[in-house]
C-alpha cells in the first residue's frame, strides 16, 4: 500500500499555488519521516516549571534538542501560528492573519477558526511544507491541522473543525470506516464540536489516528494538533491546578506517540518535532473597545441596538484587537483620534499603526483589507471582547481565573514550545530562542528537501550535522 501510495503521488503535478516553485537540484531519497506535533497553548515557561509533571517532554529536551522558547506571530493566535509553522512565512504572506477578521463590505465577520469559510487553497497563499514535500513524490498526513480542508497534497486528512458537515466534507474518503474497523472511531468529533470537557477524548483519538497511519502508511510528513492545553487555560487560567493536568495529559499523548516511533522499523528515520502555537495570559479584565469607539461617536445603534452606521469598528482576538476605519473621507483624522485615545485606555499596551505592521509580519491594509488599519495589544491580565453595550473595562463574571493568548509575541509568557528528538538530531543541543518561521525550513531539511518560499532559517544548531 506504501509502495503504491509513493508511486501514486509521484505522479501528481502540484497545481493551484499562488507562488511559483524553484526546481531542486536533487531528489530526496524518501527514507526519512518528520511527524510535526502541535500541542496548542504549551507555553514553553511550563517546560521548567517544578509544579508541571512533563517527564516524557523532559526526556526528549534531554535526549533531543529544544529552544528555550519560540517567538510566534502576531496576533498570537491558533490559525495564524499554525499556518507560519507550516509555511515558514509571516502572516503577512501566508494571508491568515487572524482567527477572524471583518468584511469592510458586508460588516460581516470573516471567521477562519474551525475552517468554515474557506479551503486551503483559498486561504494560503505560499507553498506549505506539505505542498513540496507531495511535489517530491512523500506521503503526507494532517490531524486536525488548521486551514488544511481540502488540500489537495494531502493524502490523509481529518478537519480541525467543529461542525460535523465541514468533517463529512473534507475528511479523506474511506478513512473513517478504516478506522471504525480497526477500533478507532473519528465519528463524533463533529458532534464533540470543542466542547473542553471532551478534549482529552478527542486528543487520545488523535493520538490513535496518528500511530495507525504511521504503522499502516508511513507517512513521510505528518503533522498532528492537540488541544486539551488551550481549552483548559483559557477557562482557568495558565499555571494553576487545571491547566497543569491538561499539560500532563498532552505530555502523556508525547509519551504514548514517541513510544510507537521507537517501536517502528522507522526509528531510525523519524523525527518528531514538537511545538506550540502561542503561551498564554491570564484574564482579570476585559476591554470593550468598541464602547471606546461608541463613546467617540465612531457607530450609531438602531432601535433595537445594533449597529446601524460604522466610522470604526473593532474585532476582537483575545489579547488582541483591530480597529477598521470605515470612513474613507475622514480617515486620516480619524486615525489620529484614535491612536491617541486608544493608547490612554487602561489595560492597553500599544497601539500599533501601519508603519509598525512590517515588524510584525502583518500586511499593508491597502494589499489585503482583511488587515485592521490599527492593531491593540493588551497587557496581561486583560483581553479584548467585541461588546458595545456594556462598560468600557469590566472584570469576568466568573470567579475562575481565566486565560487568553494574542499578545505581542516577545513577552516571555507568550513563548511557545520546540522540542526535536529522533533522526538528525544533536543530543543535548539547546538555543535561546527560535521563531515560528523557522519550524517549516528545518523539518524540510529533515526531509532533505527545500523551501525557497519560506522567511525562516534552518535550525542547524539543534541538527546532528
Amino acid at each position: 500500500m506504501r509502495a503504491l501510495l509513493s508511486i501514486l503521488v509521484s505522479g501528481i503535478v502540484l497545481v493551484g499555488l499562488n507562488c511559483d516553485h524553484r526546481s531542486y537540484s536533487a531528489e530526496p531519497s524518501l527514507e526519512r519521516h518528520v511527524i510535526i506535533l502541535s500541542i496548542d497553548g504549551l507555553a514553553a515557561s511550563y517546560l521548567n516549571d517544578p509544579r508541571a509533571k512533563l517527564p516524557n517532554l523532559r526526556k526528549l529536551m534531554k535526549t533531543g534538542a529544544y529552544a528555550e522558547g519560540m517567538e510566534t506571530v502576531f496576533p498570537s493566535v491558533t490559525w495564524p501560528a499554525h499556518v507560519s509553522i507550516v509555511t515558514g512565512a509571516s502572516p503577512a504572506r501566508h494571508g491568515v492573519i487572524s482567527n477572524s477578521v471583518l468584511d469592510r463590505k458586508t460588516l460581516d465577520r470573516i471567521v477562519y477558526i474551525g475552517d468554515p469559510v474557506f479551503t486551503k487553497d483559498q486561504a494560503v497563499r505560499v507553498p506549505t511544507l506539505y505542498d513540496v514535500a507531495h511535489q517530491h513524490g512523500m506521503i503526507t498526513a494532517a490531524i486536525i491541522w488548521p486551514a488544511c480542508n481540502g488540500a489537495r497534497t494531502l493524502d490523509f486528512i481529518i478537519p480541525d473543525s467543529n461542525r460535523q458537515e465541514i468533517h463529512n466534507k473534507y475528511t479523506t474518503p474511506g478513512l473513517s470506516d478504516e478506522l471504525y474497523k480497526n477500533n478507532i472511531s473519528i465519528r463524533k468529533l463533529g458532534a464533540w464540536g470543542w466542547d473542553h470537557k471532551v478534549s482529552a477524548m478527542r486528543d487520545s483519538t488523535y493520538t490513535d489516528v496518528a500511530k495507525y497511519l504511521f504503522q499502516k502508511y508511513e507517512p513521510h510528513l505528518m503533522m498532528m494538533h492537540l488541544i486539551t492545553p488551550d481549552g483548559f487555560e483559557h477557562d482557568y487560567g495558565p499555571h494553576c491546578e487545571e491547566a497543569y493536568w491538561a499539560c500532563e495529559n498532552a505530555d502523556d499523548r508525547v509519551g504514548e506517540l514517541w513510544d510507537a516511533i521507537q517501536a517502528s522499523p522507522l526509528k531510525e528515520k523519524t523525527t518528531l518535532i514538537i511545538v506550540s502555537d502561542h503561551g498564554f495570559a491570564p484574564v482579570l479584565q476585559s476591554i470593550n473597545l468598541n464602547v471606546h469607539l461608541r463613546n467617540l461617536g465612531m457607530f450609531t445603534l438602531d432601535s433595537g441596538k445594533k449597529p446601524k452606521t460604522r466610522k470604526a469598528w473593532s474585532s476582537a482576538n483575545g489579547g488582541s484587537a483591530g480597529i477598521y476605519i470605515l470612513d474613507e473621507e475622514n480617515k486620516e483624522a480619524i486615525r489620529e483620534k484614535l491612536i491617541k485615545s486608544v493608547a490612554e485606555l487602561e489595560g492597553v499596551e500599544r497601539v500599533l499603526d501601519v508603519a509598525d505592521f512590517m515588524k510584525y509580519g502583518l500586511p499593508d491594509p491597502k494589499e489585503n483589507p482583511q488587515q485592521a488599519d490599527l492593531m491593540i495589544a493588551a497587557k496581561p491580565g486583560y483581553s479584548f471582547s467585541n461588546n458595545y453595550t456594556s462598560e468600557l473595562v469590566v472584570t469576568p463574571v466568573s470567579k475562575v481565573r481565566r486565560g487568553t493568548h494574542g499578545h505581542l509575541p516577545k513577552a516571555r509568557y507568550m513563548h511557545a514550545t520546540l522540542i526535536m528528538a529522533g533522526a538528525g538530531i544533536k543530543p543535548g543541543a539547546k538555543i535561546k530562542m527560535a521563531s515560528c518561521l523557522d519550524v517549516a525550513p528545518t523539518a524540510a531539511h529533515l526531509l532533505e528537501i527545500e523551501m525557497p518560499s519560506a522567511e525562516g532559517k534552518v535550525l542547524r544548531k539543534l541538527l546532528a550535522e
